[in-house]
C-alpha cells in the first residue's frame, strides 16, 4: 500500500494512523492510498466495498432499509464524483466473522497532481444506534408488559383509517377492555402483584390474538385489541368471549390465587369514523355499558350510546362541581326494631340536587363518580355530612341520643391509605360517637381475603365503630368470608324479602341466613320491607331490625325533624302525670 506522495505530512498521517475512527483515501482507480488500524479492523479482507474499481469483499454496505446499494450510490464514487458526504448512516454486514455494525460515513473529494482521490471517514456508531432503538422502544412500547402503547397504537388505528380511502366497505373491529377490580387487588395486594397480574394478562391477551392483530396496553388496567379484514362483527364478539374466558381464570401470584374478569367494549369501523381518536372513544363508551351493567360481558357500540356517552360526561363535569358546590344532600331511611317499630337509627343515602334536572338518585350517578374516582371525596362528605347531622339532631332531640346511623362505604374509599385516621378525623370534627357510627361495606371490599383489609376493618372497630356487610348473599363467597372478618351485622339484600311468603326455598334461605347470624353472633339487618307479610316473616324468624317503605320511604332532614318534633308533642307533659299514691 502506498503512501500519499507528501513528504511533509508525515506527522500528520501519524494522527490519522491512530484516530479511531477509520480513515481510507482511495483513488478512482480503487487503490488504498491510505487507511489507519481503524479501517482495517472495521472492514476485513479488502477495502474496495466503499467504490471504485474492484468487487466488495468480505462486508457489504445496506442502507437503512437494509437494501443493497447500488454501485453509484457506494459512498467513494459519490465522492469521486465530486459529491461531500456529512455523516451518513449505512449499515455495514460482515460475512467473516459474521457481524453487523452501523456507521456514519463522512466523506470529501482530495485533489492531487496528476490523480483524483476521495477521503472517507467511517465512524462505528452501533451502540448509538442501539440506545436509539430502545429509545424508541421506550417511546411506543410499555416497559412493563412490552406491549405497543397508546401513542403507537393510536398510528395504527391511523393507518387502519387511512386504508379505507381506497377499500371503503373494510371491516374492522377495536376491543376496549377494562380489568375489573384491578385497583382493588394492585392496593390491597402491592404492586408488584399488581404489575406480576399485567405481565400475565397481556400473555393471556397475546394467547388469544391472530398474528395479524394488533393488541396495546393504553394504560393502568386498560388494553385494547385492533382486528382489521374481519367479515362480520361475530368475529369480534367470539374473540372478546375469549379473552373473558382466559383472563377468568385464577392466577397465582406469590403464593395467591387472584381472580379478576374484564369488561370489554366492541367499536366496528373504520368507515363511520374520521379520526381514530373518536373510534377508541366508541370502544370505550361501550365498554361503561358493562359497568353500568354488569349481567354484560361485552357490549358493541351504537349510536345510541353516543347521547348517553355525551350525558355521562355532562354528569361527570357537573358532579365536580356538585362536588365543590351546595348540591349535594343526604336523606336518611328510618331502621326500626321490628318488635317495637320503634326507630332506632337510620341509614344515610345520597342525593343530588342538580341545577337543571332536579333531584337525582344514587343510581343517576354513583356508577360515574366510581369510575373516575369521585367515590372518594363524595364518600368522605356523606360520612361527615351523617356524622354531623346526627350530632346536631342529638343536640336538638335528646330522643334520639341512642341512634345510630349507617353510612356506606365504596371499595375505592375503603382502600385509602389514611382510611382510618380520616374517619378519627371526622368523629373528632364533629363530636359524634364512634359508637353510635355503622359502616357498611359491600361484598366486592372483601373478595380477595387480604390481609390488609382485615387490618383496616379491626382499626376500624377499635374506635367503637360497627361493621356491616350490605346486601349480603349477592356477592361472591358470603358465607366463606363472614368467620374471617371481624363483623357485627349481616344486611339482608331485598331480594331475600321480596315474595318470600310465596316462594319456600327463597323463605328457607332466608331462614338460615338469620340462623347463621344468630349462631356467629351477629345482629340483622332486612331492607326492602314493603308490606306487614314481610313484618310479620321477619319477626317470627327473630330477625331483629328492618327497613322499608312500609316504615318510612327515605326523608329529607326537614322531614326527619318534622316527624320528632311531632312525637315529642304526642308524648304526655310529665307534669301532668299524677304520682302514683
Amino acid at each position: 500500500m502506498s503512501q500519499p506522495p507528501c513528504p511533509a505530512a508525515e506527522m500528520y498521517l501519524a494522527a490519522l494512523s491512530h484516530l479511531p475512527d477509520a480513515v481510507v483515501i482511495v483513488d478512482a482507480a480503487g487503490e488504498i492510498l491510505f487507511a489507519n488500524a481503524a479501517a482495517e479492523a472495521l472492514l476485513p479482507g479488502g477495502l474496495t466495498g466503499l467504490g471504485g474499481s474492484g468487487a466488495p469483499l468480505g462486508y457489504q454496505l445496506l442502507d437503512s432499509y437494509r437494501c443493497p446499494l447500488a454501485k453509484t450510490e457506494l459512498p467513494l464514487s459519490r465522492v469521486l464524483g465530486g459529491q461531500c458526504l456529512q455523516a451518513e448512516e449505512f449499515l455495514l454486514t460482515v460475512t467473516a466473522p459474521p457481524s453487523t455494525r452501523w456507521v456514519a460515513v463522512t466523506g470529501k473529494p482530495l485533489a492531487g497532481p496528476g490523480r483524483a482521490a476521495g477521503l472517507l471517514t467511517l465512524r462505528d456508531i452501533s451502540a448509538a444506534k442501539q440506545q436509539e432503538v430502545s429509545l424508541i422502544q421506550q417511546a411506543f412500547h410499555d416497559t412493563l408488559t412490552e406491549l405497543p402503547n397508546r401513542d403507537l397504537f393510536m398510528d395504527r388505528l391511523g393507518h387502519a383509517l387511512a386504508r379505507t380511502q381506497d377499500q371503503p366497505k373494510l371491516l374492522m373491529a377495536l376491543l376496549y377492555i377494562d380489568l375489573d377490580r384491578f385497583k382493588v387487588i394492585n392496593d390491597n395486594l402491592g404492586h408488584q402483584v399488581g404489575d406480576q397480574l399485567l405481565v400475565e394478562i397481556a400473555a393471556r391477551l397475546r394467547s388469544q390474538l391472530r398474528p395479524d392483530a394488533t393488541i396495546a396496553r393504553l394504560g393502568g388496567d386498560e388494553f385494547a385489541v385492533l382486528l382489521e379484514d374481519i367479515a362480520t362483527s361475530s368475529t369480534a364478539i367470539d374473540l372478546a368471549e375469549q379473552i373473558q374466558t382466559a383472563i377468568a381464570q385464577p392466577l397465582m401470584l406469590q403464593q395467591q390465587e387472584v381472580y379478576v374478569d374484564a369488561s370489554i367494549g366492541i367499536a366496528l369501523g373504520p368507515a363511520t369514523y374520521k379520526n381514530a381518536g373518536d373510534w377508541l372513544r366508541d370502544a370505550d363508551a361501550a365498554m361503561y355499558q358493562i359497568k353500568d351493567n354488569p349481567s354484560q360481558n361485552w357490549h358493541v357500540f351504537d349510536s345510541s350510546l353516543q347521547v348517553q356517552q355525551d350525558l355521562r360526561l355532562r354528569t361527570e363535569i357537573d358532579l365536580r362541581q356538585a362536588l365543590m358546590g351546595n348540591e349535594l344532600r343526604l336523606h336518611y331511611q328510618p331502621i326500626v326494631t321490628l318488635n317495637t317499630e320503634e326507630i332506632c337509627g337510620f341509614e344515610a343515602l345520597v342525593r343530588w340536587q342538580h341545577p337543571t334536572r332536579g333531584l337525582l338518585m344514587p343510581g343517576e350517578f354513583i356508577h360515574i363518580a366510581e369510575a373516575t374516582g369521585l367515590i372518594i371525596p363524595l364518600g368522605w362528605w356523606v360520612l361527615a355530612e351523617a356524622c354531623r347531622q346526627m350530632q346536631a339532631w342529638t343536640l336538638e332531640f335528646p330522643a334520639m341520643a341512642n341512634f345510630t346511623v349507617s353510612v356506606n362505604m365504596s371499595s375505592k374509599q375503603f382502600s385509602q391509605q389514611n382510611l382510618v385516621a380520616k374517619i378519627q378525623q371526622i368523629l373528632a370534627e364533629t363530636g359524634f360517637a364512634a359508637s353510635r357510627l355503622k359502616i357498611e361495606i359491600t361484598e366486592g371490599v372483601l373478595i380477595d381475603h387480604s390481609d390488609s383489609i382485615i387490618a383496616t376493618l379491626e382499626q376500624i372497630k377499635a374506635l367503637g365503630i360497627k361493621l356491616l356487610v350490605d346486601d349480603f348473599g349477592t356477592g361472591y363467597s358470603s358465607l366463606s368470608y363472614l368467620h374471617r372478618f371481624p363483623f357485627d351485622c349481616l344486611k339482608i339484600d331485598r331480594s331475600f324479602i321480596e315474595n318470600a311468603d310465596q316462594d319456600f326455598e327463597k323463605l328457607e334461605i332466608l331462614q338460615s341466613v338469620v340462623r347463621l347470624a344468630w349462631n356467629l353472633g351477629l345482629d340483622v339487618v332486612a331492607e326492602g320491607v314493603e308490606t306487614p307479610r314481610h313484618h310479620a316473616q321477619l319477626k317470627a324468624l327473630r330477625c331483629e331490625l328492618g327497613q322499608g317503605y312500609l316504615f318510612s320511604r327515605p326523608l329529607a332532614p326537614a322531614a326527619i325533624e318534622a316527624m320528632m318534633t311531632e312525637k315529642i308533642a304526642q308524648m304526655p307533659d310529665p307534669a301532668s302525670i299524677t304520682p302514683a299514691p
